[in-house]
């Protein structure tokens, strides 16, 4: 019996909120993005498949997985300043980092043709599915520093409690960045996604 691989978006939000009034602080958003690979062996697709299903959930922490996308907030260098006697955002900066897990193959010489055009075409599916959450991750940090920049304290509370509806804000829309990556891989679980039907044909490969 086939058995198919589960994506999963991981999102680490870690918020880091510094408050200065340094006249050069300017608003932005920040990605990095960076690749981390797990080796597999074999010299069928099914011998691929159990080593994906195998190391696959140790590389990237969640069962099942075979590759992932994790994504980290951080939001520093918030400038302040008092208008109409509300604190308000004049600055702040948005960093993003995106850590793709992917398989890498090991050992393809010998191997079939089909066997490694199979493993190419699913491989490619594959990274197209990660830069797609990676998309998602990115329009989510554009509207993170668009809210930030909106919101204000009070002054009487030395612009404080900024701080912690910030972070209360902030992690609401986490959770709903956490609901639309699940979207996307519940679309990609379906038996008739690209993804699955290449996975399909990488199985059957020998």
């Amino acid at each position: 019996m086939l058995r198919l691989f589960r994506f999963v978006a991981v999102v680490l939000f870690s918020a880091v909120v510094m408050f200065q009034g340094l006249p050069e602080a300017q608003a932005k958003i920040v990605i990095r993005e960076k690749i981390t690979y797990y080796p597999v062996r074999g010299r069928t697709g099914i011998d691929l498949g159990r080593a994906m299903v195998k190391s696959g959930p140790k590389a990237v922490h969640m069962r099942h997985a075979i590759a992932a996308t994790a994504t980290k907030f951080d939001f520093t260098d918030a400038k302040l300043a008092v208008e109409n006697g509300r604190c308000v955002v004049k600055d702040v900066t948005v960093k993003l980092t995106l850590t793709y897990y992917y398989p890498k193959w090991h050992g393809q010489s010998g191997t079939s043709t089909g066997l490694r055009r199979a493993w190419k075409a699913f491989y490619g599916e594959l990274v197209r599915h990660e830069k797609t959450h990676g998309r998602i991750a990115k329009k989510y940090a554009s509207r993170l520093e668009k809210e930030l920049k909106n919101m204000s304290g009070t002054v009487a509370f030395g612009c404080r409690d900024f701080g912690r509806w910030s972070l209360m804000r902030m992690k609401a829309m986490a959770a709903q960045l956490k609901i639309e990556q699940a979207a996307f891989d519940t679309r990609e679980d379906s038996k008739s996604s690209k993804i699955t039907r290449l996975q399909v044909v990488l199985l059957k490969s020998k």
